[in-house]
């Protein structure tokens, strides 16, 4: 025994640093030093456990206490789950896992996910009393629930799932034996793309739908901190497959989601012009802006760059005659896009043209930039251009001149005439038509 304990704390003395800062009992990296028993031990773990063949380099979450969902490389230490009280062996699937480098954790919270042997596991018990290295019982994740995220793309979500009727008895040798679909006990991580799970909420696991049942996501840590909560458990049972379900997907009511793309320009360019698309979106039939919880952005690209060039902004440019399209994307979700046409006719010797995007529509009290040059060999002049507002009854919008060629027109009420704005120079004229609506 005394062979033993020199040897123990020999490796300590070469773990590093941390062993050896015992008088503020903090590691190198200016975390406690284990709170339960002498760091010698783990010491020796750290020292000897690599070589063990149950061993794994894995990725692991809630390790860091300022960011659960931070991934950090551990190595540790995989072995069968066994329940010591009653002797009794849990699933093949789940394991019992000890941290053995960095040694210096001791706690792994319920919910934290974990990647290795090719799987991925989530922390189901945490088994922190009176441990002198972290570990905890996980679970593999053995299926997945597809869900679409705020911007409509298919997420994976790992989840664990147990029959009921093996949940309650041992040995747990029938744990993969289907003898009825009906309840199907499950666990997942409480996450960014599951905290809208409640009941009734639906998922596609194969052909099968199922709904939730008895969600509980509010089971804490050993702490008061509401934060803390990262684990759901709930049942699920078995019923009907819904039209709006895709099933080649496995998405359960994908059809119930929606987001168009709505872009307003001008068809017609002449070469040399150029003109910045009006780009906005419907989430659900709902109009969206970009905010820093759900930030918005689109790119773009033109099917003929000898004939449209884009920008990073949405600004066209005119470059030769003929037509070509303009796609629009949304960055988020590059599924979902717009494809505007524009023609591009036979360069004249003189014409004018509107030189700014004109949209199809006007809210009340929008205000839009109306800009026009007179062209001669598809390059602008400057000179000055006559502009004529028509349509709507008086006081329905108001028309201010800021420069040469611009002017700022606002929109107060709807009308149902369209305002028609002209631009004139000489016998060249350009014309666009916006609807003022509510």
């Amino acid at each position: 025994m005394a062979n033993i304990t020199a040897f123990a704390k020999t490796a300590g003395t070469l773990s590093g640093s941390w062993y050896q800062d015992r008088t503020n009992r903090r590691c190198a990296d200016g975390s406690l030093q284990p709170q339960y028993l002498k760091s010698e031990t783990q010491a020796y773990i750290q020292e000897m456990g690599q070589y063990a063949s149950n061993v794994f380099t894995a990725d692991c979450q809630g390790l860091n206490p300022d960011d659960f969902f931070e991934w950090k490389r551990v190595q540790l230490r995989s072995v069968r789950a066994a329940q010591a009280q009653t002797g009794s062996t849990m699933p093949g699937d789940w394991q019992r896992i000890h941290i053995i480098n960095p040694a210096h954790y001791t706690y792994l919270p319920q919910g934290a996910m974990l990647k290795y042997s090719d799987n991925t596991w989530i922390v189901f018990k945490d088994k922190n009393i009176a441990a002198f290295q972290g570990q905890a019982i996980v679970r593999r994740c053995n299926a997945v629930v597809n869900v679409l995220d705020w911007y409509g793309n298919i997420v994976p979500v790992p989840i664990s799932y147990a029959k009921m009727e093996t949940l309650g008895n041992a040995p747990h040798t029938t744990e993969n034996t289907i003898t009825s679909k009906n309840y199907i006990a499950v666990i997942c991580q409480l996450n960014e793309y599951t905290e809208n799970f409640t009941e009734n909420t639906r998922v596609l696991l194969g052909k099968t739908a199922y709904a939730m049942r008895g969600i509980d996501d509010f089971t804490r840590e050993f702490t008061d901190d509401p934060d803390s909560v990262h684990l759901l458990t709930f049942t699920i049972e078995r019923v009907e497959t819904q039209p709006q379900d895709n099933v080649k997907l496995g998405v359960a009511d994908y059809g119930g989601f929606s987001w168009e793309i709505s872009v307003s320009w001008n068809n017609s360019m002449k070469v040399g012009q150029t003109q910045t698309l009006s780009v906005s979106s419907q989430r659900n039939n709902v109009s969206v802006e970009s905010s820093d919880e759900h930030p918005i952005s689109y790119w773009f690209e033109s099917s003929d760059e000898s004939i449209l060039t884009v920008d990073e902004n949405g600004v066209v440019t005119a470059v030769a005659e003929g037509e070509a399209d303009i796609l629009v994307y949304l960055d988020q979700n590059e599924g979902i896009m717009q494809t505007v046409h524009i023609e591009v006719p036979a360069a004249e010797s003189a014409y004018v043209a509107f030189t700014s995007t004109i949209p199809a529509t006007m809210h009340e009290y929008d205000s839009i930039t109306v800009k026009a040059d007179y062209f001669e060999d598809g390059e602008p002049t400057g000179d000055p251009v006559v502009f004529t507002f028509d349509g709507p009854e008086a006081g329905a919008y108001a028309v201010v001149m800021d420069d040469v060629n611009v002017y700022t027109v606002t929109s107060f009420h709807a009308s149902q005439r369209p305002l028609t704005i002209t631009a004139k120079y000489g016998t060249h004229s350009d014309t666009a038509t916006v609807f003022l609506i509510t």
